[in-house]
């Protein structure tokens, strides 16, 4: 707690590398810097961006956090950690694409430059029991003058669904899905 967040990156399936950049298929990670890329960014919806991988937050003081999906089965649910998102949630090999995103998706503008106050982990029982085990599908980072949601989720055709594979960011002023913490396995498709 208490760090100030200096970079946002979003680790997403790269849609749109055989189209723009063919000459790096097989190559691994890029990070997306052509202006029309950015016109139209795939995770980016109304009211929330839907991210396949994970993002990481670097801050001022250089540390990395990771946040992405733990795979369906014993873990399954939200994962924080305290190391880069490749090598740990993806491969350094994987084709992704890297976005830098703290000042262009509106989940995270407000938060750009501002001291992390607190991180709430929001656990719930694994199915429609009291009692272990437990999984975690809905994260909440805490800045100093406002917030940002972090849900299993994804975009079908634009409308937030719940998801095993994916994490949703909400923007602001976009309210949480009644299922993003009242759901139990059985509800993913």
């Amino acid at each position: 707690m208490g760090e100030r967040i200096r970079t946002v990156r979003y680790f997403d399936l790269d849609h749109r590398r055989s189209e723009l950049h063919p000459e790096l298929e097989g190559a691994g990670p890029r990070t997306v810097v052509d202006p029309s890329e950015w016109t139209d960014p795939n995770w980016l919806n109304d009211g929330f961006d839907a991210v396949d991988h994970g993002f990481e937050i670097v801050t001022h003081s250089g540390a990395v956090f990771s946040l992405t999906w733990d795979p369906p089965g014993h873990q399954e649910g939200i994962g924080l950690q305290p190391v880069p998102l490749l090598g740990s949630g993806v491969s350094v090999e994987a084709d992704v694409a890297i976005w830098d995103v703290q000042e262009r998706s509106p989940g995270w503008t407000s938060m750009a430059g501002t001291h992390v106050t607190g991180v709430d982990l929001h656990y719930v029982p694994w199915a429609d029991r009291s009692g272990p085990p437990l999984w975690c599908p809905h994260v909440t980072i805490h800045g100093e003058h406002d917030r940002v949601d972090v849900i299993m989720g994804d975009s079908a055709g634009g409308v937030l669904v719940p998801s095993a594979d994916d994490v949703a960011v909400l923007h602001p002023g976009t309210p949480l899905p009644r299922w993003a913490g009242h759901r139990v396995p059985s509800d993913v498709p």
